[in-house]
């Protein structure tokens, strides 16, 4: 962050110890005026690897500074568009291969995992929007009505001040005590809704509506569970917990991706 000389330490490195560590290793690597936002993946990084992309960001800002403006607009850096975004957001969730359908996608992919010192594994497969079930996925996320694989369902309405989602049990009956199968589609349901924000990018105030738990301890399990879930969100997702009506309060920042 140029004529910002602040540190920001990603939030999913959690370790107190470790986040000083990097803030301090980052402050004294960079110059005095700039600072820098601490990814993930630095936590368990190679130093060597963290100075010399450092240094390749210092490089960059000095190349933008010296560009010789000749007419008015003028571009003077291209980020790369959504698929270098897309790669660099998610480089740091472990990813073992990239999938692409032609090879110009492929030469694209690899200039920009060669830029960010990565080796992942780049795949053609012209087949593979058929092969993961994309466009069904697709047309579940544009759906009001999102049925679970237990036979429970979710609905999501969006309104100006927030957006609710509301649980059913649905055709599932299940095979012990209520409450048992209560606890069953809320656990799926959680899981399922934590996609689909990240899949519609849903923003702002969000509410969910369980189906009413009678055992304090189904309510702090939903908690763990969608606590560990939203870990996979890019995105900040702050967590409000259940109101006095049983109402599951968060909040998600907006992705922008274009």
């Amino acid at each position: 962050m140029p004529n910002t000389p602040f540190i920001a330490v990603s939030q999913k490195i959690e370790n107190k110890e470790k986040r000083e560590e990097l803030k301090k290793f980052f402050r004294e690597n960079l110059p005095d005026d700039i600072g820098g936002v601490v990814r993930t993946s630095a936590e368990n990084a190679n130093k060597a690897d963290i100075i010399n992309e450092l240094e390749s960001l210092n490089k960059r800002w000095e190349d933008i500074k010296n560009i010789e403006v000749k007419t008015v607009p003028q571009e003077i850096y291209n980020a790369g568009g959504i698929i270098k975004k897309y790669i660099i957001d998610n480089l740091d969730k472990n990813l073992e291969k990239i999938i692409v359908n032609s090879e110009e996608l492929k030469e694209e992919v690899l200039k920009v995992l060669e830029e960010e010192n990565s080796n992942i594994l780049v795949q053609i497969d012209k087949n593979y929007l058929n092969k993961f079930d994309y466009e069904n996925q697709i047309k579940k996320s544009e759906n009001r009505k999102v049925w679970l694989d237990c036979g429970g369902f979710i609905t999501i309405d969006k309104t100006e001040a927030l957006t609710a989602i509301d649980v059913n049990t649905g055709k599932f009956t299940g095979k012990d005590n209520f409450e048992k199968t209560v606890f069953e589609v809320n656990r799926e349901a959680t899981i399922e809704i934590a996609k689909q924000l990240r899949l519609r990018d849903i923003g702002g105030i969000i509410i969910i509506d369980y189906i009413d738990m009678h055992i304090d301890s189904n309510k702090e399990k939903i908690l763990k569970i969608i606590e560990g879930e939203i870990k996979k969100d890019s995105s900040k997702v702050q967590i409000e917990g259940f109101t006095k009506l049983n109402l599951l309060e968060l909040t998600r920042k907006h992705v922008y991706t274009i």
